[in-house]
């Protein structure tokens, strides 16, 4: 299982808890150890580019997911990218009384999710 994730430095979270959780999460739903995962941390304006972009909705969502379903050379499969706005993670967090970690994990759920029910 190869997770990558990207994201600016000014986003305190470490990397390892992002991969262990996608790691969890992806096999909970049953995936083999071939699937390949990007995560993308971004901010407000970035997220909303990419909402408008390629939902045509004009808001600030607090994940995305963008599928790729494809075969790399290494024989793995490339199940897509989940890209999460680090801010609005964070006001989540606060809102409902929770760690940065357990909102993240459950937006990062939310998008893993979002690409495996995409057919």
């Amino acid at each position: 299982m190869i997770i990558q994730v990207k994201k600016d430095p000014r986003y305190r979270i470490k990397m390892s808890f992002l991969k262990k959780t996608a790691q969890e999460i992806l096999k909970d739903f049953g995936l083999s150890k071939s699937v390949e995962l990007g995560i993308a941390l971004v901010g407000k304006r970035k997220a909303k580019s990419l909402n408008q972009t390629f939902r045509k909705q004009d808001y600030v969502p607090a994940v995305l997911s963008f599928p790729y379903r494809e075969e790399t050379l290494e024989k793995n499969y490339l199940l897509g990218e989940v890209v999460i706005c680090f801010p609005l993670a964070r006001e989540k967090a606060v809102l409902e009384n929770q760690t940065l970690e357990r909102a993240m994990a459950d937006l990062l759920k939310h998008g893993i999710k979002n690409l495996v029910n995409i057919e």
